[in-house]
Protein backbone atom coordinates (compact mmCIF):
# COMPACT_ATOMS: atom_id res chain seq x y z
CA UNK A 1 0.00 0.00 0.00
CA UNK A 2 1.35 3.69 -0.76
CA UNK A 3 2.40 6.12 1.80
CA UNK A 4 0.62 9.01 0.30
CA UNK A 5 -3.09 8.76 0.65
CA UNK A 6 -3.62 12.42 -0.76
CA UNK A 7 -2.24 11.68 -3.43
CA UNK A 8 -4.15 8.14 -4.24
CA UNK A 9 -7.22 9.93 -3.36
CA UNK A 10 -7.04 12.71 -6.11
CA UNK A 11 -5.69 10.73 -8.76
CA UNK A 12 -8.64 8.48 -8.35
CA UNK A 13 -11.19 11.16 -8.85
CA UNK A 14 -9.24 12.49 -11.73
CA UNK A 15 -9.04 9.12 -13.55
CA UNK A 16 -12.38 8.70 -13.02
CA UNK A 17 -13.91 12.02 -14.03
CA UNK A 18 -11.27 12.64 -16.66
CA UNK A 19 -7.77 14.40 -16.51
CA UNK A 20 -6.85 18.09 -17.76
CA UNK A 21 -3.94 17.86 -19.63
CA UNK A 22 -2.02 21.31 -19.08
CA UNK A 23 -1.31 22.10 -23.04
CA UNK A 24 1.82 23.87 -24.21
CA UNK A 25 1.22 27.65 -23.71
CA UNK A 26 4.35 28.19 -25.50
CA UNK A 27 2.97 27.01 -28.51
CA UNK A 28 -0.12 28.44 -28.23
CA UNK A 29 -1.94 24.75 -27.15
CA UNK A 30 -4.34 25.77 -24.50
CA UNK A 31 -5.44 22.64 -21.82
CA UNK A 32 -7.03 20.16 -22.73
CA UNK A 33 -9.37 18.08 -20.96
CA UNK A 34 -8.68 14.07 -21.20
CA UNK A 35 -12.14 11.56 -20.98
CA UNK A 36 -11.38 8.36 -19.66
CA UNK A 37 -14.12 6.62 -20.42
CA UNK A 38 -13.10 2.99 -19.51
CA UNK A 39 -12.44 4.42 -15.91
CA UNK A 40 -15.81 6.20 -14.92
CA UNK A 41 -18.19 4.41 -13.65
CA UNK A 42 -20.49 3.74 -16.10
CA UNK A 43 -20.10 0.17 -17.40
CA UNK A 44 -20.47 -2.83 -16.30
CA UNK A 45 -23.34 -3.82 -13.31
CA UNK A 46 -21.29 -3.85 -9.79
CA UNK A 47 -21.83 -7.10 -9.31
CA UNK A 48 -20.05 -8.48 -11.88
CA UNK A 49 -17.15 -5.96 -11.78
CA UNK A 50 -16.80 -7.51 -8.05
CA UNK A 51 -16.51 -11.41 -9.39
CA UNK A 52 -14.33 -10.02 -12.11
CA UNK A 53 -11.79 -8.62 -9.36
CA UNK A 54 -11.72 -11.37 -7.23
CA UNK A 55 -11.43 -13.81 -10.05
CA UNK A 56 -8.61 -11.39 -11.20
CA UNK A 57 -7.11 -11.41 -7.45
CA UNK A 58 -7.96 -7.63 -6.92
CA UNK A 59 -8.11 -5.90 -3.90
CA UNK A 60 -11.10 -4.54 -5.69
CA UNK A 61 -12.96 -3.03 -8.75
CA UNK A 62 -12.36 0.47 -8.36
CA UNK A 63 -10.51 0.71 -11.40
CA UNK A 64 -9.37 4.36 -11.15
CA UNK A 65 -8.03 3.69 -7.16
CA UNK A 66 -6.05 0.39 -8.48
CA UNK A 67 -4.69 2.38 -11.04
CA UNK A 68 -3.90 5.38 -8.89
CA UNK A 69 -2.29 3.00 -6.07
CA UNK A 70 -0.47 1.70 -8.53
CA UNK A 71 1.12 4.74 -10.27
CA UNK A 72 1.85 6.32 -6.39
CA UNK A 73 3.75 3.25 -5.68
CA UNK A 74 5.56 3.69 -8.79
CA UNK A 75 7.01 6.99 -8.17
CA UNK A 76 7.28 6.20 -4.33
CA UNK A 77 9.40 3.30 -5.22
CA UNK A 78 11.32 2.77 -8.26
CA UNK A 79 11.35 6.99 -9.33
CA UNK A 80 15.03 8.05 -9.06
CA UNK A 81 15.38 4.85 -6.18
CA UNK A 82 12.38 5.85 -4.41
CA UNK A 83 10.86 9.16 -3.85
CA UNK A 84 7.95 11.05 -1.88
CA UNK A 85 5.19 13.17 -2.82
CA UNK A 86 5.67 16.26 -0.52
CA UNK A 87 3.12 19.37 -0.60
CA UNK A 88 5.04 22.38 -1.66
CA UNK A 89 4.12 24.23 1.77
CA UNK A 90 5.67 20.63 3.81
CA UNK A 91 8.50 21.28 1.53
CA UNK A 92 9.35 24.33 2.24
CA UNK A 93 8.41 23.72 6.29
CA UNK A 94 11.16 20.83 6.14
CA UNK A 95 13.73 22.79 4.90
CA UNK A 96 13.51 25.49 6.62
CA UNK A 97 13.84 23.14 9.45
CA UNK A 98 16.61 21.80 8.40
CA UNK A 99 18.35 25.07 8.02
CA UNK A 100 17.19 26.97 11.49
CA UNK A 101 18.79 23.62 13.25
CA UNK A 102 21.42 24.09 15.68
CA UNK A 103 24.56 22.59 13.52
CA UNK A 104 25.72 19.46 16.70
CA UNK A 105 30.15 19.82 16.88
CA UNK A 106 32.25 17.10 17.52
CA UNK A 107 36.36 17.15 17.94
CA UNK A 108 38.07 15.58 15.46
CA UNK A 109 41.83 14.64 16.29
CA UNK A 110 44.30 14.80 14.02
CA UNK A 111 47.46 12.40 15.28
CA UNK A 112 51.26 11.75 13.40
CA UNK A 113 51.22 8.00 12.73
CA UNK A 114 54.34 8.07 15.23
CA UNK A 115 52.05 8.38 17.98
CA UNK A 116 50.61 4.79 18.56
CA UNK A 117 48.69 6.41 21.83
CA UNK A 118 46.80 8.50 20.38
CA UNK A 119 47.44 10.43 23.52
CA UNK A 120 48.71 13.39 21.71
CA UNK A 121 46.74 14.60 18.69
CA UNK A 122 48.54 17.12 16.53
CA UNK A 123 45.81 19.17 15.98
CA UNK A 124 41.86 18.73 17.41
CA UNK A 125 39.37 20.39 14.97
CA UNK A 126 35.32 20.98 16.19
CA UNK A 127 33.66 19.06 13.17
CA UNK A 128 30.20 20.56 12.07
CA UNK A 129 27.81 19.88 9.43
CA UNK A 130 29.08 22.68 7.55
CA UNK A 131 30.99 22.39 4.35
CA UNK A 132 34.15 23.88 5.49
CA UNK A 133 36.71 23.62 8.54
CA UNK A 134 38.47 26.36 9.59
CA UNK A 135 41.25 26.50 12.08
CA UNK A 136 43.63 28.33 14.45
CA UNK A 137 47.03 28.46 12.50
CA UNK A 138 48.97 29.15 15.21
CA UNK A 139 47.23 26.26 17.31
CA UNK A 140 48.26 24.26 14.30
CA UNK A 141 51.53 25.00 13.23
CA UNK A 142 52.73 24.51 17.18
CA UNK A 143 50.86 21.30 16.99
CA UNK A 144 53.05 20.55 13.90
CA UNK A 145 56.31 22.14 15.81
CA UNK A 146 55.83 19.69 18.57
CA UNK A 147 56.27 16.24 17.06
CA UNK A 148 58.58 13.97 18.54
CA UNK A 149 62.17 13.95 17.20
CA UNK A 150 60.93 10.47 16.60
CA UNK A 151 58.67 11.08 14.35
CA UNK A 152 59.28 10.11 10.64
CA UNK A 153 58.02 13.45 9.26
CA UNK A 154 60.52 15.47 10.68
CA UNK A 155 62.84 14.44 7.67
CA UNK A 156 60.05 16.51 5.51
CA UNK A 157 61.03 19.75 6.63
Amino acid sequence: MTHNQAAVELLAARLAAGLLHPGDPDNGQPPTPLLLPGLSSTGIPDEMAKHFANEAGLPSNDTPRLLAEAIVHLLETELAGGSSIVADTELAQLQQDAADAPTTARILSVNCVCDNTLSNPLLQLPVTTSDHIIVNGGTLLRGLAQRSPDCPHNAID
